[in-house]
């Protein structure tokens, strides 16, 4: 009578790690993949800081932690982290009106048959306590981060798609570009609130959020390439990705410390 409830279990462990590794692999996979042709064709360069910006979210706070669950299906933490993402992303796009034009919609739906699935979907909202730090510089994130992703959102809604020379609109970029600001500050706050084995992707937050500001100062020309936060606004995410990562440290030491 015990078999068929553990043999259900298994099934669902089974096509978690399924759906996970898939949904994972072809995230990575397509988003890397969609970057060569702005490095190749000198026409498609205009699209240097949407593609580049977004990269470093979509791969490391959506693929990776989708690959991670396939090898790792009890790690609260990676769901949260493509959760948030997700959530950015879709909040984003529904500003920007293209939450199914612009296949959007994907994330959080496989996200809801993931949690469906998950092994520990239990803990998914059992927070306990956030380190204050973390957390006050994941506000104080957000608030440029929704102006900036509001903005270009409303983009996608006000272009008018026959005069769309630049592949902007149909590509979906301006939803893009928000819905990864957004993810970042989200993402940061969700972190803030610490769990065992949390490291790695406190790590690939401060990593993604310093190379969406690399992105910044590198394709600096607003002119030439729209959305680009710029050399001032690249170098304040570079030194939050470096802060967050370094206030986490020091919190995980912290207690370490005081036991000597």
């Amino acid at each position: 009578m015990d078999e068929q409830p553990r043999s259900d279990g298994h099934g669902k462990l089974i096509a978690f790690r399924i759906v996970a590794g898939l949904f994972g692999a072809l995230t990575i996979l397509l988003t890397i993949g969609g970057a060569f042709p702005v490095l190749a064709n000198e026409p498609d360069k205009v699209h240097s800081f949407h593609v580049f910006g977004a990269l470093p979210v979509f791969v490391l706070l959506t693929g990776l932690p989708l690959v991670v669950l396939a090898m790792r299906p009890m790690d609260v933490v990676a769901l949260r982290v493509a959760w948030a993402t997700a959530i950015g992303t879709s909040v984003a796009a529904i500003i920007g009106g293209d939450l199914f034009s612009g296949l959007y919609v994907i994330a959080p739906v496989v996200l809801v048959i993931l949690t469906v699935l998950a092994p520990m979907r239990g803990e998914l909202l059992r927070f306990g306590s956030p380190t204050i730090a973390l957390l006050s510089l994941a506000v104080l994130g957000a608030i440029p981060a929704i102006v900036y992703a509001w903005h270009n959102a409303r983009i996608q809604t006000e272009v008018d798609p026959m005069v769309d020379m630049t592949g902007h609109w149909s590509g979906h970029h301006w939803t893009g570009i928000a819905g990864a600001a957004l993810s970042l500050a989200l993402v940061g706050a969700v972190l803030s609130f610490r769990h065992s084995g949390d490291r790695m992707w406190i790590w690939a937050g401060g990593i993604a959020a310093m190379l969406f500001g690399a992105a910044g100062v590198i394709f600096a020309d607003d002119a030439r390439y729209p959305s680009s936060v710029g050399t001032l606004w690249g170098l304040v995410f570079v030194f939050a990705g470096i802060v967050y990562i370094a206030g986490a440290e020091i919190s995980d030491r912290a207690p370490a410390e005081a036991t000597r």
